[in-house]
């Protein structure tokens, strides 16, 4: 019998990242178990380098973002296949629509959902039962969540949501390199965090609670910025009479993401929400120490972490000046905490057994 997995994304971001690593992964363990996969993604990627390299080796095409047009490919993948799971990552609306007309006139079909942020409902009339009825229409035979926090937001039934935490490509963070762009005298103290959305993750609140100790302790916060640099930039100035401080430091992305990482002193995420804090396990795989807010979808458990109350600026700045004076190094006990629990192969085994139930 023959057995297909699609595996549908809108995932667009200009490097592979974990989630490429990750889905790759699924793919060798699909194949052991004699799957046949094919990866579905949006048009707009496809001049994308890392996805052009990909379709070298894999089976891939191309949907243009309508619903139409979404569903037709669908169709076409499982023509002539008795047993089909098709499979969704990081799906708009309008793709998770287009999955699930597809899904109701193909009764044969398993459609499995992976959704890596909060499924958050709208509180204000009538957006609030639009989204609710939306929701519904969406929810697949299985939902899956990246981390247990995103589960319980799913308004989906019980019996049809798991959570499986993501996993790390360890690999691509196994290199000595460090960039030298950041730090221009021996003093300093650089503190590394991720920020491409400036409210979600809480560059403002760094911001606040930097911007008192900055020049008196040397500290410099340097921030990676995958898309969104001018309007990032832009709140910045908005902070501090339109300029950007000299402790400040913006830094591109960068697919070599470990030499960030090597070249800081200590990493923070003050982030309001996340799905999964992937850089958190990343910076400590990394030998950094790491500070972060206490909200859902963040690995608070790895030993070492250090917490501040989410938003509390003045807890932020306290556990900084903390982390500068001493030195608790955890570091070899939580690295060995993250392979055993982040590790590539053991996410896609898990997945494909859910898949296959």
């Amino acid at each position: 019998m023959e057995k297909n997995i699609i595996i549908i994304t809108d995932y667009a971001a200009p490097y592979e990242g974990n989630f490429i690593a990750s889905i790759k992964e699924l793919e060798k363990v699909a194949k052991d178990r004699n799957y046949h996969i094919k990866f579905l993604f949006s048009k707009r990627t496809v001049n994308i380098d890392w996805i052009k390299k990909m379709a070298l080796e894999y089976e891939i095409e191309f949907f243009a973002e309508d619903i139409v047009s979404i569903m037709k490919m669908l169709s076409k993948s499982i023509s002539g296949i008795s047993q089909n799971i098709v499979y969704s990552h990081f799906a708009k609306h309008k793709t998770q629509l287009a999955i699930k007309l597809f899904r109701m006139l193909h009764g044969n079909v398993k459609l499995v959902q992976h959704f890596h942020n909060h499924c958050k409902v709208n509180e204000r009339f009538p957006k609030k039962q639009f989204m609710k009825f939306a929701y519904k229409l969406y929810e697949g035979d299985l939902n899956i969540g990246c981390s247990k926090s995103v589960m319980e937001s799913m308004p989906y039934k019980e019996k049809k949501r798991i959570f499986i935490d993501n996993a790390i490509d360890f690999g691509r963070l196994d290199r000595n390199a460090i960039d030298n762009r950041v730090r221009k005298n021996k003093d300093e103290f650089v503190i590394l965090m991720f920020g491409f959305k400036y409210e979600r993750k809480g560059i403002d609140i760094a911001l606040k609670a930097i911007r008192q100790i900055a020049n008196e302790k040397g500290v410099i916060l340097a921030i990676s910025l995958a898309t969104n640099k001018e309007i990032v930039e832009n709140k910045i100035k908005a902070q501090f009479e339109g300029k950007i401080p000299n402790w400040i430091r913006i830094l591109p992305p960068s697919e070599n993401v470990s030499e960030y990482y090597n070249m800081a002193d200590l990493f923070l995420s003050a982030a309001r929400e996340e799905g999964f804090c992937y850089s958190l396990v990343e910076a400590t795989y990394c030998g950094k120490r790491c500070i972060s807010s206490r909200i859902g979808g963040v690995p608070l458990e790895i030993p070492g972490m250090i917490i501040f109350e989410s938003e509390n600026v003045e807890d932020l700045q306290d556990k900084i000046l903390w982390a500068m004076e001493n030195d608790e190094n955890k570091i070899e006990e939580a690295k060995n905490y993250i392979v055993a629990k982040y590790d590539l192969r053991k996410w896609a085994e898990e997945v494909m057994k859910r898949l296959e139930a």
